[in-house]
């Protein structure tokens, strides 16, 4: 608290990030890092994470200010971020400062995952081996099978202008599986992605040279629901086709009769390392030699043995 002419001052809305942590923005963010971790994928590493955020926001300066204004609002953003197993670079997670009157100090910071960190999350998940996102335009030839839910037709000059093409009209994404196969068609007009712009955080980059990518994104967004975009789908995946390449199913119980594994076998580093030599003639020991004591008799056919028929 400071003072003037005897009365107490608090401090400024939001409290200035010097005043946290050790008195930098990568100290300060480092004092979040456990809550980074604890729901990052295993993948991201928090340490990284730390570093690229703090060298994302140092060097705009309105996202200084708000971070500093508003330090609770930059937090928020970056777990979203760490949540969503993208570290924060613009082109994969943006973070943007906005003149807010209802947040403290009139800033805030909004994380937004661009169209490009969707189609990464998908990548990541491993389910999938190709994704595909097109916009259609007023002017294109586009045609659309709604019984099969499939696009039979999308051309236009490839070398057209975008006032050439006129205003768009819609957007559709789908994925190519690994089994070769595509994923369901998610097609969207422009009354739907504009129920979409509607409940969106911001409307900041529905217009101007950014229009394009949230339509996109929006179709991705719809894409979701039909192919994987956790990590933890991989490792699923990856533990399913271990299974079935060693016919492993899970450990079974344990009965009475069943025992542990032998006081001779020693485990070093997940290898079974059995100490005993692999053959008698390996020790240097005969025949005689290396057969114990308590083993049941044996013979070959035809052979008899003392007291036994």
């Amino acid at each position: 608290m400071a003072t003037a002419r005897g009365q107490t001052i608090a401090p400024a809305a939001g409290t200035d990030i010097a005043q946290r942590g050790k008195g930098t923005l990568t100290d300060f963010i480092e004092t979040y890092q456990g809550d980074f971790a604890r729901v990052m994928p295993p993948h991201v590493s928090v340490e990284a994470f730390v570093g690229l955020a703090a060298a994302y926001v140092r060097r705009d300066k309105k996202l200084r200010e708000a971070a500093s204004i508003n330090p609770a609002s930059l937090i928020l953003a970056l777990r979203e971020c760490a949540a969503l197993g993208h570290t924060p670079v613009p082109k994969v997670f943006a973070l943007a400062p906005f003149n807010d009157k209802n947040a403290p100090g009139g800033k805030s910071i909004v994380g937004i995952e661009t169209y490009h960190g969707v189609i990464e999350r998908m990548y990541r998940a491993g389910g999938v081996q190709a994704v595909k996102s097109e916009l259609v335009r007023v002017n294109d030839r586009f045609g659309w099978d709604p019984m099969r839910q499939a696009v039979t037709r999308h051309e236009y000059d490839p070398f057209a202008t975008t006032k050439d093409r006129g205003e768009l009209a819609g957007t559709y994404a789908w994925a190519v599986l690994f089994n070769g196969a595509n994923s369901q068609v998610v097609w969207l007009n422009r009354e739907e992605v504009m129920k979409h712009k509607a409940v969106a955080k911001t409307d900041a980059f529905w217009t101007g040279p950014w229009e394009p990518d949230m339509w996109r994104k929006t179709g991705l967004h719809v894409l979701e629901r039909y192919v994987p975009t956790s990590a933890a789908y991989r490792w699923e995946v990856a533990m399913s086709s271990a299974g079935a390449a060693t016919g492993f199913t899970g450990i079974p119980d344990r009965g009475p009769g069943d025992y542990g594994p032998s006081p001779d076998d020693a485990v070093y580093e997940a290898e079974i390392v059995d100490e005993r030599p692999a053959s008698p003639a390996a020790a240097g020991a005969g025949p005689e030699e290396s057969k114990p004591a308590d083993w049941p008799a044996v013979r070959t056919p035809g052979e008899s043995i003392a007291g036994q028929p």
